[in-house]
C-alpha cells in the first residue's frame, strides 16, 4: 500500500509511453474480447455448479445441491397439460447461459452477459509505425476543417446549371386512378 504524500503521479510524454508499450508488449495477451471467455468467468461456474452441469471442456463442480427430489417438483414432461415433448436434448451452454428458461427448478443460479459489444481492435505489427495508431481501415476521419477543391466546386456549379433547366412534370389529361370504378 502505497501512503499518500509519497504517491507520485507519472505524466509521460507519448513517446515515452510508445516505448513502454513495445517493451511491455510481450506480457500483453492477444486475447481482448471478451467473448473470448464466453460461459468461463465466475457467474458462470456458479451457475454451473448450482445446477449440477458441466460445461463442455470446462470444469466439473460438485452439487451445491445435494437433496433434490425429482418427484417434489411442481411440473415436468409428464405432469403437463400440455404435454410438450422436446425430443432433442437441450444444450448445456443454453441451461446455463439461460438459467430461467431451460431449466426446470433453478436455485442460486446466476445471469450473465450473452456476449459483450464487438472488438475493432486491430494490433498494430508493423515497427515502425507508431504505438497509439489509429488503423483506417475501421472507420477513416476526414478533417473537419479541410478546403475544398477547385474540381468540386465546378462540379457543384455544372449540377447547379442542370437543375434549374428541370421543367415541372404534368400528368396526361387520359389519366384517371387505377381503381376508379370500384
Amino acid at each position: 500500500m502505497v501512503n499518500g504524500s509519497s504517491y507520485r503521479r507519472w505524466q509521460l510524454t507519448l513517446p515515452i509511453m510508445s516505448t513502454l508499450n513495445r517493451m511491455g508488449n510481450q506480457l500483453l495477451t492477444d486475447l481482448v474480447d471478451d467473448n473470448y471467455f464466453y460461459l468461463f468467468d465466475l457467474k458462470s461456474f456458479f451457475t454451473v455448479k448450482a445446477l449440477n452441469v458441466a460445461i463442455p471442456g470446462g470444469p466439473k463442480f460438485e452439487p451445491l445441491v445435494k437433496d433434490v427430489n425429482p418427484n417434489d417438483e411442481d411440473w415436468n414432461e409428464f405432469n403437463d397439460i400440455n404435454k410438450i415433448i422436446i425430443r432433442q436434448p437441450i444444450r448445456t451452454e443454453y441451461r446455463i447461459a439461460f438459467p430461467y428458461l431451460y431449466n426446470s427448478y433453478p436455485f442460486k443460479v446466476y445471469l450473465v452477459w450473452y456476449h459483450k459489444p464487438n472488438v475493432v481492435f486491430i494490433k498494430n505489427e508493423d515497427p515502425d509505425l507508431p504505438a497509439f495508431y489509429f488503423d483506417p481501415l475501421i472507420n477513416p476521419i476526414a478533417h473537419r476543417h479541410t478546403i475544398k477543391s477547385v474540381d468540386t466546386q465546378i462540379d457543384l456549379q455544372i449540377q447547379d446549371q442542370y437543375e434549374t433547366d428541370d421543367e415541372e412534370f404534368v400528368l396526361p389529361d387520359e389519366f384517371e386512378p387505377f381503381l376508379i370504378d370500384v
